[in-house]
């Protein structure tokens, strides 16, 4: 028996693929359940075993006993399957980090464009005459045209006007501030 194991180790260092082959089919299905204890996904198993079987054939030469063999095929499909974690670790928290410097972005983006429009709003209210100053204050507060005309003893024909008005320059203010992000993702 130790004479046998002796040549099939000979014949997998001088490459028989035969001895090779039965190496395989004794110890594969093996070497999956046991990568199945690191890792869950049965195809990323098989591949880290295949792997390790691609290395004793890159390693063949340095075999000197079935149990170097056998050792040999566990500890690398331990380290493939290993390897792999560590990988898909990396990746999530690449993963993770560009979603949060996406969120970081997008926040700022926020910010950003509230900010403009606060700035836009407080610009446009300032270039109003007085009483439509106050028409569109109480406007952007919620409230309707019923109740602009009541608190302010208007008629609610001359609400709608002046609205009309403070919503026509806030709208060029718009356009203007459009104008100029377009212009600058252009350039």
């Amino acid at each position: 028996m130790q004479e046998q194991t002796s040549m099939k180790i000979q014949g997998l260092t001088v490459g028989d693929r035969k001895v090779y082959q039965h190496i395989f089919d004794t110890f594969y299905h093996s070497l999956c359940l046991f990568t199945h204890r690191f890792v869950d996904d049965l195809s990323v198993c098989e591949d880290c075993v295949q792997e390790a079987f691609i290395s004793l054939w890159n390693s063949r030469d340095e075999m000197e006993s079935e149990a170097h063999v056998k050792s040999f095929l566990y500890q690398v499909s331990r380290n493939n399957a290993l390897n792999y974690l560590k990988h898909e670790r990396v990746k999530n928290e690449y993963l993770a980090k560009g979603l949060q410097e996406i969120e970081s972005q997008v926040c700022f983006i926020n910010y950003v464009i509230e900010e403009e429009v606060e700035r836009i709003l407080a610009e446009t209210e300032f270039e109003l005459p007085p009483k439509c100053r106050e028409i569109f204050r109480l406007a952007m507060l919620g409230k309707d045209n019923e109740e602009i005309a009541r608190l302010l003893g208007v008629s609610e024909n001359t609400v709608k006007t002046q609205k009309k008005i403070a919503y026509k320059k806030l709208k060029q203010k718009i356009a203007e501030v459009t104008m100029l992000l377009l212009l600058e993702n252009v350039i």
